[in-house]
């Protein structure tokens, strides 16, 4: 009978400890959090979309050869610019995954600003991705498409429609390059 309540008072004190170590934790990681952006009063400011961007000379890349307005972007640097002697194809590295490729596509672009979003004009968007955070990797690691904008009456939430999905602004490129 002694033996029972020992076990029971072990596994009772084990639990215990296991989920103060997890409360703890939650405690560590959330104060880290507030810490690291800023919060005072011990609680969490609301994520607001980082500042991400391109590093110089990247640039939106497509080995599709279907037209340019359904192709498969990717982040990628030239190593080789697209000339007679090639096809008219580049040769870049992409961002993602570091192989070399011959590309049919290559397009400058650049962050967009609120003047640009206005309906029917053309914008890159991240494909599949509709959270209001990313990181810097994955803005630069994921693939992107072209689209028309075809709503902006969520403008003031800091969103977009993009082809009849919702996409927030601050992920948004638009071409310099013209869309053939």
């Amino acid at each position: 009978m002694k033996a029972i309540r020992i076990g029971i008072v072990v596994l009772v004190s084990a639990l215990v400890l296991a989920s103060c170590a997890s409360v703890a934790e939650g405690v560590v990681s959330s104060a880290m959090n507030g810490a690291a952006s800023g919060a005072s009063s011990g609680t969490v400011a609301a994520a607001a979309p980082a500042v991400v961007d391109f590093q110089s000379g990247e640039v939106l890349c497509s080995a599709d050869s279907g037209m340019m307005s359904e192709a498969n972007y990717y982040t990628a640097k030239i190593l080789a610019p697209a000339s007679p002697s090639t096809k008219n194809q580049a040769q870049v590295v992409f961002i993602a995954d570091g192989k070399k490729s011959w590309v049919n596509y290559v397009v400058n672009s650049r962050k967009a600003s609120k003047a640009d979003f206005t309906v029917g004009a053309t914008v890159f968007y991240l494909k599949g991705w509709d959270y209001d955070v990313i990181s810097g990797d994955d803005y630069r690691k994921q693939g992107w498409a072209l689209g028309n904008i075809t709503s902006t009456d969520d403008l003031f939430k800091n969103r977009v429609e993009i082809d009849g999905s919702s996409y927030v602004i601050a992920y948004i490129r638009v071409p310099t390059d013209p869309i053939k």
